[in-house]
């Protein structure tokens, strides 16, 4: 199960376009949590999974060789512990593993996937305490120091989930989820040289891993290692045709690159793939607007919209698109929708003014520049010395 859905980053694209038809274009990278443990995907779940990364871990440990030295009372409670969460019976799971720790107080094993049933209820806190039990009692469990890890992550304690990531790795120096995951994290911290590194120590580890593959090339990207990024994105869908994400990233590094076609291309893998991916349709769509394909880039920014009526930056892509066809009462309806979304969207202003002066309207057009500058675009004081 994913617990990041990823840590790469997906160009978000968005225009503004001035009276003198030239359209000037920003980069906006928006977060997607991995596709697989960022989004990014696109992440784009930001929520630590608990239990599911320790599933198999705790599949395996119904008590083997260890029946003689557990009560057999503390024994039947914990392997019904097991049966109970393997069958999605959490609550009777978690009564079952704190009977076997009642019955047998140092059974390790059943504060560690205690824990593990806690953080799948979302009990982070008492999913912490069980995992500080499981480490004072056996201090070389890879697992508790990762689950540990993952239920810092959840309450948003960065630093403390990597010291045990750290603790996971300094135990087993070939775990390679927890290189994947401190990855993740120092991604989402802006440390994008430690981030490469995890990630390519996750790929040492596990040269299979399209999702890592997939993040370092993120990593490389923010390091404007373009070339980089490509070859990581191209080998991540390599080893998985599926996975959508490193399709519409790889589009986005084409974008970049000047590769209009090529970008779109990639966009329409994605959404393949993924028929509701609401940033591939805004990405194919500002692909095609630097085609000069305008009513195709409105289609796509009209179907990110329709998958997501709260995406500001499609509705203002779309203004920008529209400004292109001269439908200027058209922008004043997207950017003002795209400004009730984000009051603060200072792109989405001076696109609006830029419309109402076309309509001349050019008190109007003198309100939103200022507001516009007021955010910090400095083309919205640029024209506001036209104004009175």
């Amino acid at each position: 199960m994913n617990v990041f859905n990823s840590y790469s980053r997906i160009s978000n694209i968005f225009y503004f376009c001035d009276v003198n038809r030239v359209c000037l274009i920003l980069i906006f990278l928006s977060s997607s949590f991995l596709t697989s443990y960022a989004q990014d995907e696109a992440i784009d779940s930001t929520v630590a999974t608990t239990v599911s990364d320790t599933a198999a871990a705790m599949a395996s440990d119904t008590v083997k060789a260890e029946f003689d030295e557990i009560d057999m009372e503390a024994e039947k409670f914990y392997n019904s512990g097991i049966a109970k969460y393997q069958s999605g019976a959490l609550s009777g799971a978690l009564e079952d593993f704190t009977k076997a720790i009642e019955v047998k107080p140092a059974f390790e094993k059943a504060y560690r996937n205690r824990g593990a049933v806690r953080s799948d209820l979302k009990n982070y806190i008492g999913a912490i305490a069980d995992f500080d039990q499981a480490i004072k009692l056996k201090p070389d469990s890879t697992t508790a120091y990762f689950s540990r890890g993952q239920a810092n992550y959840a309450l948003d304690k960065l630093e403390d989930a990597i010291l045990d990531y750290n603790g996971a790795i300094s135990v087993n120096a070939q775990d390679s989820k927890a290189y994947y995951y401190r990855g993740g994290i120092k991604f989402q911290l802006k440390d994008y040289q430690g981030a490469k590194a995890d990630f390519t120590a996750c790929i040492k580890v596990d040269p299979k891993n399209a999702n890592a593959y997939n993040d370092r090339g993120s990593a490389k990207k923010m390091l404007e290692d373009d070339k980089g990024a490509a070859a990581d994105y191209g080998k991540a869908v390599q080893m998985n045709p599926q996975l959508a994400l490193a399709y519409n990233n790889l589009g986005s590094i084409k974008k970049k690159m000047g590769d209009h076609t090529g970008a779109i291309l990639e966009y329409s893998l994605a959404l393949k793939i993924k028929p509701d991916y609401v940033l591939a349709y805004n990405n194919r769509g500002s692909a095609k607007y630097d085609a000069e394909d305008y009513k195709g880039a409105i289609t796509d920014f009209t179907e990110a919209i329709k998958l997501d009526s709260k995406y500001a930056y499609a509705y203002n892509n779309r203004a920008a698109a529209k400004c292109k066809l001269e439908d200027y009462k058209g922008v004043v309806t997207d950017a003002s929708m795209a400004i009730k979304l984000d009051p603060k969207y200072g792109y989405a202003y001076l696109n609006r003014g830029i419309a109402k002066e076309m309509l001349r309207d050019p008190k109007g057009a003198c309100a939103d520049w200022q507001k516009a500058a007021e955010l910090g675009i400095n083309t919205g004081k640029t024209y506001l010395s036209d104004c009175d």
